[in-house]
């Protein structure tokens, strides 16, 4: 009896894992990365060339966004964010973003989080210049046969002491 029933659990076990490869299997990973990575590749271009203007394109529609910088959500809704891109978008002489570091991590075949280490100069009108080093978070998400930003944390790269 005893037999039987560590039988019957390895079976169990076996076909459970075998499901969840099939499952994993079934969403191509690659594909959706490389999808990814094409449209970030052509938001970075877009900051690059055209500067903040037409970035609009990028962010979800979805009532849930959000965006938090510094540990603030600066930026409650799409709304707001675009807004301020509005704002700030007249006193911007370049912009110059360079992705570093981009990791993505396929969570279903319509979400993806993407991780980014980033450097961007950025000049004004007025001829004041600086320099943010930072990283980023986004939830991305596919909408309108796309995929869009649906939740981002930006956060400049602060040192931490010894602990």
């Amino acid at each position: 009896m005893k037999l039987k029933s560590n039988l019957l659990i390895l079976i169990m076990i076996m076909s459970f894992s075998c499901s969840e490869q099939k499952r994993n299997e079934s969403i191509n990973v690659s594909a959706i990365t490389t999808e990814v990575k094409k449209v970030f590749d052509a938001y970075v271009n877009q900051v690059n060339s055209k500067g903040i203007n037409g970035v609009e394109s990028y962010f979800s529609k979805d009532n849930r966004f959000y965006w938090i910088e510094d540990g603030i959500k600066q930026y409650p809704n799409r709304e707001s964010l675009l807004k301020a891109i509005e704002a700030f978008y007249p006193t911007v002489k370049t912009i110059n973003l360079k992705a570093s570091k981009v990791d993505i991590d396929v969570i279903d075949p319509n979400t993806v989080m993407l991780y980014v280490e980033y450097i961007e100069d950025i000049s004004l009108n007025s001829g004041y210049a600086f320099t943010l080093d930072g990283a980023m978070t986004i939830l991305t998400i596919r909408e309108e046969n796309s995929w869009k930003f649906l939740i981002g944390h930006s956060s400049i790269k602060k040192p931490r002491g010894e602990y």
